[in-house]
């Protein structure tokens, strides 16, 4: 492992800046009539256009070309045979053979010991049968023998990270992207292990990389989050209570900046810095007649922070005041000539610092053309606040509906996230496109993918799709889907249906439906995905009967439902809640939120205090104040499968979980005894803190 690093070390220090992959592969110049077709077909099977039925052809193809090498070259040439079996051995391993995979490419390596290629492919039979250190080997050799390939540096940091090594990793792929700056892999890979990282201390070198990683576009910016308010905790010495902090100073921060407008801020002490700058900017607004332009960039820093976290910050008595003030002189000024009053775009960005500026009735009958001597910052803030608001009800409007809602609790959750649609998101990330039923045989122990993932195209339900970002992930990301994404709320669909749109992804249909209404959608589907949705429902096993309607021969069901042992906590606030008959509203959300930050509630609150969603009013509307919530363990899901005769195939869970149970219970190889699962929860309780997210398949 250590030489897998220090080989990393010197590859990153030589490597040219230019993306210039020498493709180990394709010397197609010195391989024969045989040898190109065999690629060709293998590149076309690997191709994201190709349909899986064409797929499975072109890999039958590929598989017949690289044989008859095999045969011609066993005893001739030992360059085209290994070349041959490395073809047969990638395969194999695209089939999930690993063993013959294995084969193959021993007999290759044994060939053409001097093969980048050999050594990088048994590397990935090693990484998929996880043999991290063989695999860390492999992938070191490929780089000794090919120092310009980057595949082999990028799986050596690859395998760090699965292998448990997190901060090895993350230094691995901070080197690669400082080569790779524009590799969308390497960035996925880097954001998929970022939020496990905070800094110990200041470190500028670190902040300018963070910097140039918030300014990257579609990524999951929000997985930078821990790191970005660690380095600005110790920058501004956030944790002394006598630290000083200039205005002027944090107007100019670039890190700041873009934190502000791309996060939610999920750390309390931070939270309560911005509120303290929130007011201090209001007061210098006032106070300097709004003449600072430093402080006006600021503000707008902050107003597009609270539009992403949805308004959820409390404020004080003297700041309601001032803000009172400020919407009488918004709704004058709006029903005049806004040109003509050099101060009404300020105004505008101090009161949205605090409050939706639609809750104005009078700004929404505002056009672009009003505002158009406004400051550039100021519009686009306009845009995002006013006008995209207006867009999104509209286009809810206009959403057809399959049936009519009925169903009163059904009715009641779709009334709460119609004013709440959740979660707002940003970008849809990156990932590599695979196969679903190759994701799925890496995912679940010993499980073989149904053959239909290689015969056409796949359909996708995904039941419960709230504002689409995970059924839009599904329609990029897995090869020839076509996916069905309902949901009960207009608003939601609405959000969902614009990112794709902004996406440009065509492989997707929405449509406002009920599951309890399933009867009236035709078809079946190969997978079905509800996650998060029958813990919301009247009877979950009702709507989960409604789903088993709908699943094809074979196929498979993906559930997400809550643990009542993980959401303890959030039991006990609900039921203080329901005690002192709170009313689901903004000003409670946030009068709530003040009193756990505070910890003035009976409660063992780090958990809430831990979770995203407390920190936008649509998460903490989700987490705290939904309206029908029931809960789950091990032997409930079980009772509740065994009523619909399916079999549980596995939970989701990172590798270092899933290893930490097979420790404890050896005897379970496939890890779907639910009885043991009930006893490891209990002694790791916040395990399922995101939900218990498992397959299952018809017995």
């Amino acid at each position: 492992m250590e030489q897998a690093i220090q080989h990393l070390d010197s590859w990153s220090t030589k490597l040219p800046t230019a993306s210039n992959r020498d493709d180990i592969y394709h010397d197609t110049n010195a391989a024969s009539n045989l040898e190109q077709h065999a690629l060709y077909h293998y590149e076309k099977s690997l191709a994201e256009s190709t349909r899986n039925e064409d797929c499975a052809m072109h890999r039958q193809k590929a598989r017949d070309y690289a044989n008859q090498l095999v045969t011609l070259h066993k005893h001739k040439n030992s360059q085209s045979c290994s070349i041959a079996l490395n073809l047969l051995g990638r395969i194999a391993l695209d089939e999930g053979f690993y063993s013959l995979a294995f084969q193959h490419l021993e007999e290759a390596t044994s060939l053409a010991p001097n093969s980048a290629g050999n050594w990088y492919s048994l590397g990935h039979v090693h990484l998929a049968d996880q043999c991290y250190d063989q695999a860390l080997e492999c992938f070191t050799k490929a780089l000794d023998i090919s120092p310009n390939e980057t595949r082999a540096a990028i799986s050596i940091a690859y395998t760090l990270y699965k292998k448990g090594l997190t901060v090895a990793a993350f230094q691995a792929y901070r080197k690669l992207f400082h080569v790779h700056p524009e590799d969308q892999h390497v960035q996925a890979k880097l954001f998929d292990l970022v939020h496990q990282i905070k800094a110990d201390y200041y470190q500028e070198e670190l902040e300018q990389d963070v910097i140039s990683w918030l300014m990257l576009d579609d990524v999951n910016s929000q997985k930078l989050a821990p790191l970005t308010i660690s380095l600005l905790t110790h920058k501004y010495d956030l944790k002394n209570p006598n630290a000083v902090l200039d205005l002027q100073d944090l107007a100019i921060d670039p890190l700041l900046s873009l934190a502000l407008a791309k996060l939610y801020v999920t750390d309390k002490s931070l939270e309560e810095v911005i509120i303290i700058i929130r007011k201090q900017l209001l007061l210098s607004a006032i106070a300097g007649d709004y003449q600072d332009s430093k402080l006006l960039d600021l503000t707008i820093n902050i107003a597009q922070h609270s539009q992403h976290n949805e308004y959820i910050y409390a404020y004080q008595t003297d700041e309601l005041e001032i803000l009172n003030l400020l919407t009488d002189s918004l709704k004058k000024l709006s029903q005049t000539d806004l040109q003509s009053h050099s101060n009404v775009a300020y105004l505008f960005s101090l009161y949205a610092m605090y409050e939706s500026p639609t809750q104005i009735s009078s700004l929404l009958k505002i056009s672009f053309a009003d505002v158009y001597t406004w400051p550039d910052e100021v519009k686009t803030l306009f845009k995002t606040t006013v006008l995209d608001f207006k867009a999104e009800i509209a286009a809810a409007d206009e959403l057809t509906t399959l049936t009519s809602i009925s169903n009163e609790i059904s009715l009641a959750v779709k009334a709460q996230y119609e004013a709440n649609p959740y979660p707002r998101w940003s970008h849809l990330g990156y990932n590599t496109p695979t196969n679903y039923g190759r994701a799925l045989e890496q995912e679940l122990e010993n499980f073989r993918a149904p053959e239909f993932f290689n015969m056409g195209a796949i359909k996708v339900l995904i039941a419960g799709c709230g504002t689409g970002q995970h059924a839009l992930r599904v329609a990029k990301y897995f090869r020839n889907v076509e996916v069905t994404a309902i949901d009960i709320t207009r608003r939601s669909l609405a959000y969902a249906q614009k990112k794709a749109e902004q996406y440009g992804i065509e492989n997707i249909t929405f449509m406002n439906l009920d599951i309890l209404d399933l009867d009236a959608l035709q078809g079946e589907f190969h997978v079905i995905e509800c996650s998060g949705v029958l813990h919301h429902m009247q009877d979950p096993s009702v709507g989960l009967a409604k789903l088993k309607t709908k699943l094809a021969a074979n196929g498979l069901i993906k559930l997400g439902l809550y643990s009542e042992v993980a959401r303890k906590p959030i039991q006990q606030v609900r039921a203080l809640l329901d005690q002192y008959q709170v009313p689901t509203n903004l000003e409670s959300i946030r009068t709530l939120r003040q009193s756990i930050i505070e910890d003035k509630l009976p409660i063992d609150n780090k958990g809430i205090l831990e979770s995203q969603d407390f920190y936008s009013a649509s998460g903490c509307r989700d987490l705290l104040f939904h309206e029908q919530e029931l809960l789950f363990s091990p032997l409930k899901i079980q009772q509740l499968i065994s009523e619909h005769d399916l079999r549980f195939l596995g939970f989701v869970l990172p590798s270092d979980k899933k290893a930490d149970y097979s420790t404890r219970y050896p005897d379970d190889a496939k890890r779907i005894d639910l009885n043991n699962w009930q006893e490891f929860e209990l002694q790791h309780p916040a395990m399922f803190s995101q939900m218990y997210q498992f397959y299952l398949q018809p017995c």
